[in-house]
């Protein structure tokens, strides 16, 4: 019986860790065969950037520009302090637990992780407010887009604030003072996460990126140090 047992367990283990190693080859190819390959960045553009702070990647935009203004669905008095409502937003978008419980990777709770794994409808938008916010190396990279491209990313996050009968979005507190989450629509999973919401937003407006791309690396390797 214990022999039988013994067998059982290294079969799964065996089975679990081709399944892990399967998804991590996955993601490498992922995130290096690109989705619009032909995609040139403006000379005169949008700057926007794209961050990570390790585990979650987002986009930098500004609050207000010729081609779109986000003061009506993100208010300043949304945060409790209006005085620090910036000059732009960094937004992603997210399982909750995950969000709420592990800005960092040291916080992630196994019930979470499993949560995100399996799939889960809870999920949010957070959004940090930013003011005249620089490129740096590593976690923040500068990216220029045109104005319509600009437009199709715009269009494609607000399509995941839930709004009110009134057309308004819900907010919740954040970390700290300058950031709030988001009652937001989506379906978050091991095949479909914050790193690869990311992509698909710039995927729809026809920015190059990785096709598949579960992790931060997966994003930012598409934005090199330097470039715009």
């Amino acid at each position: 019986m214990a022999t039988s047992s013994l067998k059982w367990l290294k079969r799964t283990v065996i089975a679990l860790g081709t399944v892990i190693a399967l998804y991590l080859l996955a993601a490498l190819c992922g995130s290096l065969l690109p989705a619009n390959q032909n995609w040139q960045s403006p000379d005169d553009g949008i700057e926007l950037f794209i961050e990570t702070n390790g585990l979650h990647t987002g986009i930098i935009m500004p609050i207000r520009s010729d081609v779109h203004d986000w003061t009506p669905l993100i208010r300043p008095e949304h945060l409790a302090d209006p005085s620090l409502y910036g000059s732009h937003i960094l937004i992603g978008w997210g399982h909750e637990g995950v969000y709420r419980n592990a800005p960092r990777w040291t916080g992630l709770r196994p019930a979470d992780a499993l949560s995100a794994i399996w799939g889960s409808d809870d999920v949010l938008i957070h959004v940090y407010h930013l003011k005249y916010p620089q490129a740096y190396p590593y976690y923040r990279r500068r990216l220029k887009v045109s104005e319509a491209e600009y437009r199709k990313i715009a269009r494609e996050i607000e399509a995941r604030f839930v709004l009110d009968d009134q057309y308004r979005a819900l907010p919740t507190p954040g970390y700290g003072k300058d950031d709030l989450f988001y009652e937001a629509n989506g379906h978050y999973s091991a095949f479909y996460t914050c790193n690869n919401w990311t992509s698909d937003v710039l995927q729809q407006a026809g920015i190059r990126t990785g096709r598949w791309t579960p992790f931060q690396g997966g994003v930012m390797r598409w934005f090199p140090e330097g470039a715009e």
